[in-house]
């Protein structure tokens, strides 16, 4: 048994050694080490130790008619730090592979935070125009090229969009365009339900998600894009009286992009629109529309709009940029079910808020791969009355700002 436990790692380098010798694989480390310090004038809305900023907190009166969110918060982390693996040079089924492992502390959930996550895991294979990649990677609906560039974690949401998921996705590559189709379900980036946030609202669907890509360089300075796709979940597999339910809610979403590249600047402008879009780390979801006879429940989308708007410069050893964003919700497709005056069910991020808004001036000092970094985010967010069509009504905004100090390390 000994003899095994030695035996086994020696074969296993043996046969990785053997295996770079005559494929030439191709080894990269890299990442970076990150800490950042937060002060904000309100309680916020936030997620992993206040990292994820999504907008400030309600009121909530005491008896006094004290609003015990109207308070500043202090804190620092770390947990953004990454490190990556690639692996490349390797030759499979005619085409150059690509094998690509990220991970960083973020975790999974918020009582995970600090805790190592999978980021990314794929396996890429490029022929001469088409590419197949198989795994955890950027949904379609993230553009890489024209994400906002902010400081803050998160890439600017919830008025950007922010998921990862397992997928299957397939890209042919034309002059100056590329067209991609693929298959997806959901991981760390849930819809949400009756159980609160799951990934078995997808899987009862038994339905993969659907999604297609298109983007183009209508000059050396302007490129543009547009995703749309399809995803349809299974809230329950049982009713509310107790008998086998196949009751399901389709959603679509869509974005599109324009990127002006400068000498100096870039300047990225994003639209986002869809239904049901809390997994996108967006405001909305869906509720119950009606509840039938033998005790189905029907279900209704909820419609977001988001527009962002980022612009910076990219010379120099001292940037800036400064980052807009707007996201509204726009209400339900048909009426939501009511049991007296409570919903009969309403699974949606800020399903009582009219709308968001948010400024983020940002400055950063480069040397070599260090950079310190500091941005002001200044959030608003329409509180009011969820209404029978999903609108809110009577809103009032309440604001919040954050004050950010960033340091990076990149190896």
């Amino acid at each position: 048994m000994k003899t095994l436990k030695f035996l086994l790692p020696a074969l296993l380098i043996c046969f990785g050694s053997l295996a770079k010798a005559q494929e030439k694989v191709n080894v990269k480390i890299k990442g970076f080490v990150a800490a950042e310090t937060y002060f904000d004038t309100r309680k916020t809305v936030n997620a992993r130790e206040g990292a994820i900023l999504l907008y400030p907190a309600p009121e909530s009166l005491d008896l006094e008619g004290n609003d015990l969110n109207d308070r500043s918060e202090f804190f620092m982390t770390t947990i953004q730090s990454r490190l990556n693996a690639t692996v490349s040079g390797f030759e499979a089924f005619g085409a150059k592979g690509t094998a690509v492992i990220e991970g960083d502390f973020v975790g999974t959930s918020n009582d995970k935070s600090g805790l190592l996550r999978l980021r990314h895991a794929f396996i890429k294979l490029d022929w001469d125009k088409d590419q197949l990649l198989a795994g955890k990677y950027w949904h379609p609906m993230f553009i890489e090229s024209a994400f906002p560039r902010v400081l803050h974690w998160g890439a600017g949401v919830p008025f950007g969009l922010l998921n990862r998921a397992p997928q299957l996705r397939y890209t042919r590559k034309f002059n100056k365009s590329k067209l991609s189709f693929a298959l997806l379900s959901e991981m760390d980036f849930k819809s949400t339900g009756p159980e609160g946030a799951n990934v078995k609202y997808v899987q009862q669907s038994s339905i993969p998600e659907i999604s297609s890509r298109f983007e183009t360089k209508l000059s050396n300075a302007v490129s543009t894009g547009l995703t749309v796709g399809y995803r349809t979940i299974m809230p329950l597999t049982v009713n509310s009286a107790g008998v086998k339910t196949n009751e399901k809610l389709g959603s679509y979403y869509m974005n599109y992009w324009l990127g002006i590249t400068g000498k100096k600047f870039k300047w990225n402008i994003q639209s986002i629109y869809g239904q049901n879009m809390y997994n996108f780390t967006m405001i909305g979801g869906y509720g119950v529309k009606n509840v039938k006879s033998n005790g189905d429940y029907e279900y209704t989308n909820i419609k977001t709009w988001n527009l962002t708007s980022d612009i910076f410069t990219t010379t120099g050893n001292v940037r800036y940029g400064f980052n807009a964003g707007y996201s509204a919700n726009l209400g339900a497709d048909d009426d939501l079910a009511k049991n007296g005056d409570k919903f009969v069910g309403l699974y949606s991020r800020g399903s009582n808020i009219d709308y968001l808004y948010q400024l983020a001036p940002r400055i950063e000092f480069l040397t070599g791969k260090m950079k310190i970094g500091g941005e002001i985010i200044h959030t608003g967010a329409a509180y009011g009355t969820t209404q029978a069509d999903g609108k809110v009504g009577d809103s009032d905004v309440v604001n919040s700002t954050r004050f950010l100090l960033h340091f990076k390390y990149a190896f």
